[in-house]
């Protein structure tokens, strides 16, 4: 079951990225942060008559102090994500997020104690060789690009070391609740204080709020579809994760099998966002899926 759900868990990602990357090219990345969520709140809402909601007094201490763990170490997730994305091709960065699945297995072994096998360290090292072939790729181009592409690559390592501790953080939270209520806390509670972060951002930068919340009104009333593409897909894409590694004999499993999202997302992006995807890039890709094949299927 835990299986059948990470490939739903595969495909909604590859949909919420793709719409993501449209969203994001017209919208400032501190925004984007918490629109994601916020946009996803009405269906997430919704989802509660579903399933037992656990109210505050009911989950202990331990779930709360993990909850402002989580929602800090996300808030700099999303930012450095959709910095990334907005001033670097989705086919670049969409591959070298599936780096993921290594730093998630590390993670497990640390935070949860959960070993890997032998064969899902051999996929991590092809999931690393793949992440420096394609990052080698992208140093080809005109100053703007690879300055860009140098810039993304950072982005996508604070994120991707910082979504490794958090996302591990999430099953002991997991196993305190269930999905759906912890999917409404977490969102609930991100948005306002990714909102927070923005103001004192602002504030610090003596940039006019007034100005700023005007410029953010007009992008998203632009961009009206692709946000409701990313509210829906993040609900389903959530709610499948949560259940998947709440059933799935190591975690890291879940996010291995839903890192092989690069595939579509890459080809979605030469198709709507006309990138080139070069030989060198294809041959990182194929890397990376051999090593997500051993870490999904033979461990």
């Amino acid at each position: 079951m835990w299986f059948a759900l990470s490939i739903v868990a595969l495909f909604m990602l590859s949909g919420r990225r793709t719409a993501e990357k449209k969203a994001a090219t017209g919208i400032d990345s501190m925004a984007m942060a918490w629109l994601q969520q916020a946009v996803a709140l009405p269906l997430i809402v919704l989802t509660l008559f579903f399933a037992r909601f656990y109210w505050p007094r009911e989950l202990p201490l331990l779930f709360w102090e993990l909850m402002i763990v989580y929602v800090s170490l996300q808030a700099v997730y999303l930012y450095c994500y959709y910095k990334a994305v907005s001033i670097a091709d989705i086919s670049f960065v969409a591959p070298l997020m599936t780096l993921f699945s290594v730093g998630n297995m590390i993670g497990a072994y640390i935070i949860l104690g959960q070993v890997p096998s032998l064969s899902g360290v051999i996929g991590a090292s092809f999931i690393i060789s793949g992440a420096w072939i394609i990052s080698r790729a992208k140093k080809h181009g005109d100053t703007k690009s690879i300055t860009a592409h140098r810039k993304a690559l950072v982005l996508i390592m604070v994120a991707i070391v910082v979504c490794s501790i958090f996302s591990n953080i999430e099953v002991s939270m997991l196993e305190m609740s269930n999905p759906v209520s912890y999917n409404f806390y977490t969102s609930v509670l991100t948005v306002p204080f990714v909102i927070l972060v923005t103001m004192l951002l602002l504030k610090s930068r003596k940039q006019n709020t007034l100005t700023y919340w005007k410029s953010i009104n007009k992008s998203v009333r632009s961009n009206v579809w692709p946000l409701m593409i990313v509210g829906v897909t993040y609900t389903v894409n959530m709610l499948a994760t949560y259940q998947a590694k709440m059933l799935a004999p190591n975690q890291a499993y879940v996010g291995a099998i839903k890192a092989a999202s690069v595939i579509p997302v890459v080809i979605l992006g030469v198709i709507f966002f006309q990138e080139k995807v070069s030989k060198k890039q294809w041959l990182g890709i194929g890397c990376m899926l051999a090593g997500l094949a051993l870490i999904a299927f033979y461990t």
